[in-house]
């Protein structure tokens, strides 16, 4: 089977046009309409744990498999993408001790957080962009070949996994092409280097291509696009609502203003260290090194990009998403080497300033922390019982503190979740009955371990591996703390 493929039942009835973010490609054949990238990675965690699963029979096939695929695809690769994080600080001559402090920062301080904990792509892709730009500067810096076909490598895996990154690997070609020029100014030199790059990208580019023509007919043709074509015209979802004409295409640019200022998809509000960080970086524009400063202008760029690329889509905001989906990846690229200089200001600070910066970072770990509470869908879900206009301007992050406290204690307030469903389940009405139990579905703790409460096993035991594993890792986050300070 190519991945991602769905089986249907011979009863299966659509409810809405285009649900499950279904394609019909070669044969009429169904697939999800996302790439196959996040599908391969996760293939040989998932054949394990399908194997492993013969030998723990009192815990369900795919639940066994959704926690081999977390513990032995997911959780690495964000452990990875820190590590990428700290070796890029690295190159930029960060020292040892502040590197490591603001990758840990830069993993519970920002969105980053929340997306390591859903399995979307963005941190994949984080991780390889990441990657590439890593690879870029030591080709350049140290004149080592191998690492831009690394670098091209790790760029034909990001459009693998999600094709718009298109967009990171326009923005790390450019730097790349602009730093080897600042660098040698050597025509042979960006000449030679430019192939090499080519030479990692182009096959897993060419094998992105093959895999769609295999599965829609066209190498020019992705999921996506196809899925969009598809909701107007197939028999599929006939007798079923039209969307409105020329959707997905709004009128006028509204995903500018929401991605940057809507109470529901804010990046300064659900990333709150962007904007001290970019007040700094300003600030300090002259004290950076060349390559910090290219980069810096290469991610504004790629996040103008994405911006604009979003801002007449419909769903530019990403749907239930926490936070701007489309854009939180920029965010973290800017975020990388500025972390560090908030860092040092802050500890080279007296009084109000030493205190302002303190209780940002605090604030933005809370918030992060209450980001990964509760399923990332419940405030999305509950938009439903609002008018359409009005459920991207609702304050999102406010929902989630009441919702979090209702948690606790139900009975606290009449907007809490349990008293809401409990006033309008008395209306007959079966759309609003579907709504309601979806949004007491998603009201649930997802945070780990809690959400293993549903696995029979000892839960006595994961809670105290649990346990230690977070002791160890605030101690050592003290430990680096201290360290840095002293510096």
């Amino acid at each position: 089977m190519l991945p991602p493929e769905i089986s249907l039942t011979s009863d299966y009835k659509p409810e809405v046009r285009g649900e499950q973010w279904m394609v019909f490609g070669v044969d009429n054949k169904p697939y999800i309409f996302y790439e196959v990238g996040q599908s391969v990675l996760m293939l040989p965690a998932d054949w394990i744990g399908t194997q492993l699963h013969q030998y723990f029979p009192d815990i369900g096939e795919k639940d066994f498999r959704r926690l081999s695929v977390t513990f032995l695809t997911f959780i690495p690769l964000n452990v990875a993408t820190v590590i990428a994080c700290f070796w890029l600080l690295r190159i930029f001559k960060v020292n040892e001790n502040l590197a490591a402090f603001s990758s840990i920062i830069w993993l519970i301080g920002s969105t980053f957080l929340h997306y390591a904990q859903i399995p979307f792509q963005n941190n994949q892709v984080l991780l390889l962009v990441i990657l590439g730009y890593g690879c870029a500067l030591v080709a350049s810096l140290d004149q080592k070949p191998l690492f831009a076909l690394l670098g091209g490598l790790c760029l034909g895996l990001a459009i693998l996994i999600r094709v718009s990154s298109i967009l990171h690997v326009l923005t790390v070609s450019l730097f790349f092409i602009t730093y080897l020029f600042y660098k040698y100014r050597h025509r042979k030199i960006i000449f030679q280097y430019g192939l090499i790059w080519l030479g990692g990208f182009l096959p897993l580019f060419l094998l992105g291509r093959l895999l769609d023509y295999i599965r829609y007919g066209s190498p020019w043709m992705t999921g996506q696009r196809l899925w969009v074509k598809q909701i107007y015209n197939h028999p599929f979802w006939s007798n079923l609502p039209e969307f409105p004409e020329n959707w997905p295409i709004l009128s006028d640019p509204i995903g500018i203003w929401g991605a940057l200022f809507s109470p529901a998809k804010s990046i300064f509000i659900y990333d709150p260290l962007l904007l001290p960080c970019l007040i700094l970086g300003i600030v300090f524009w002259k004290r950076f090194l060349p390559e910090i400063k290219l980069y810096l202008l290469s991610v504004l760029l790629n996040l103008g990009l994405h911006i604009a690329v979003t801002s007449y889509l419909d769903f530019w905001h990403g749907d239930s998403a926490w936070a701007a989906r489309y854009h939180v990846t920029s965010v973290h690229l800017i975020l990388l080497p500025l972390i560090p200089v908030l860092i040092e200001f802050m500890f080279r600070s007296r009084g109000f300033k030493n205190w302002i910066i303190k209780t940002i970072i605090f604030l933005s770990i809370i918030i992060q922390s209450l980001s990964i509470i509760l399923s990332f869908a419940l405030e999305d879900a509950q938009g439903y019982l609002l008018p359409p206009e009005r459920r991207y301007l609702e304050f999102r992050l406010g929902q989630r503190i009441v919702n979090v406290v209702c948690k606790v204690n139900s009975s606290i307030s009449d907007s809490c979740i349990t008293e809401k469903i409990a006033k309008l389940s008395e209306i007959q009405d079966t759309t609003l009955g579907r709504t309601l139990k979806q949004i007491d579905y998603n009201n649930r703790i997802v945070l780990l371990p809690f959400n293993y409460a549903r696995y029979r096993w000892n839960r006595r035991w994961t809670f105290i591996i649990w346990s230690v594993m977070l002791l160890l890792a605030i101690s050592m986050t003290i430990h680096l703390w201290k360290s840095v300070s002293l510096e």
